[in-house]
């Protein structure tokens, strides 16, 4: 079961990449919850979060120029070390993938 601090963070990345758009104030939001946290949560959360999303692009078998702009932006965003990234979302991602 996950822990209050995991739901929150998690609550947060679904609102803050509802739009495709992150603002400096949810940014700054992102920034002040992570504080309270430690790496390690963080990191799986938002692995987690990444994952979830790939798997949101997945689910009708055809994966569009606009979710891999989605999902590049949240990776940006979230600044993943490559080795928490599916290999699989990494593939689709580079050119011509």
């Amino acid at each position: 079961m996950a822990r209050p601090a995991e739901v929150k963070l998690m609550r947060l990345l679904t609102e803050i990449f509802a739009d495709n758009v992150v603002t400096a104030e949810e940014r700054a939001r992102l920034i002040d919850l992570q504080a309270d946290l430690s790496p390690q949560l963080v990191a799986g959360v938002f692995a987690q979060f990444v994952a979830k999303r790939w798997g949101e692009a997945l689910a009708d078998g055809v994966v569009t120029v606009e979710e891999k702009l989605a999902l590049l932006r949240v990776l940006e965003e979230l600044q993943l070390p490559e080795s928490a990234v599916p290999a699989d979302l990494r593939r689709a991602l580079r050119p011509g993938g």
